[in-house]
């Protein structure tokens, strides 16, 4: 049995490199995470295979998958990582910083370009040296891990130190141009979204015909303006669109719509100030839309 020296072993460093990877699965996410260049991150990987003498990850043309060898070793390197970001979470809501610097949320695209972004004017004018970055996504970033300081959920965690603010209920009602008043074509999410609430409703419907699929809100809502087709859109997105007209009748999706941040960062200046204004102006904003 050949032991290694207390030198050779790998640092935390090494193994964050792995992690990431395993997570994102491709060289360049990886990079994009640790923002370092993709030749940096599969050149640790590399060495850190050396190192430890085991093959982590296959590489083949989907990206990089853990081998059974990595279980231990990713185990290893979560458990590591966990307390580090707790300390890193903690030092920042006890310092008494301004309300500036850079501030990540997360939200899906209807969210993030219907309900935030039209915020933002508002939030410029009470703190001048805040930047928000917004992240798009469908798959939940970690706030544990940081990879987003604020997130807007479609659902309450059911694990995890998460600070979850419920924000509304938002209704869903078919939107339709005039030229699609008596159409049965109707555009809707691709399969990779088809788990969502307003797919399962939209493929149940017999009376509807799918004529146009995006994995992207905007193509979709685009065609329903056009009069292609109607489109079954949250109430503050539908509204926006004078073009557009409801169905009468109830909504026949609602979903509930949840701001979370990580229980640690609660009382961060920055984070606090950001999260309350979302809270009470989104609030408004679907209060509004109930009538």
């Amino acid at each position: 049995m050949i032991v290694q020296k207390l030198s050779d072993q790998p640092d935390w460093n090494d193994l964050r490199y792995a992690l990431e990877l395993a997570r994102h699965g491709s060289l360049s996410a990886a990079a994009r995470a640790l923002k370092v260049n993709h030749a940096t991150v599969a050149r640790r990987i590399t060495a850190l295979e050396a190192a430890l003498g085991v093959t982590l990850f296959d590489r083949g043309p989907r990206g990089y998958r853990p081998t059974p060898a990595a279980a231990p070793v990713l185990e290893a390197a979560e458990q590591v990582e966990a307390p580090l970001l707790h300390l890193s979470r903690l030092a920042e809501a006890q310092r008494g910083e301004q309300i500036e610097g850079t501030l990540r949320v997360t939200a899906t695209e209807g969210v993030a370009s219907y309900m935030m972004a039209p915020l933002l004017p508002q939030l410029q004018s009470r703190w001048p040296r805040l930047e928000i970055e917004i992240a798009v996504e469908h798959r939940s970033l970690s706030l544990a891990r940081r990879e987003a300081d604020i997130a807007f959920r479609w659902a309450k965690p059911e694990t995890g130190d998460i600070y979850a603010t419920k924000l509304g209920m938002v209704p869903y009602h078919l939107f339709r141009h005039p030229l699609a008043a008596k159409s049965d074509a109707v555009a809707g999410f691709d399969e990779t979204l088809a788990e969502l609430p307003e797919s399962r409703w939209l493929a149940a419907q017999a009376d509807l015909r799918p004529v146009f699929r995006s994995n992207s809100f905007l193509p979709l809502i685009a065609a329903a303006r056009a009069g292609a087709c109607a489109i079954l859109l949250p109430d503050y997105v539908g509204r926006q669109f004078p073009e557009l007209t409801p169905d009468p009748g109830d909504p026949p999706v609602t979903r509930e719509l949840w701001l979370l941040v990580h229980g640690d960062l609660r009382e961060a200046p920055r984070i606090r100030a950001t999260a309350d204004f979302f809270i009470e102006t989104i609030r408004k904003i679907l209060r509004s839309n109930d009538g």
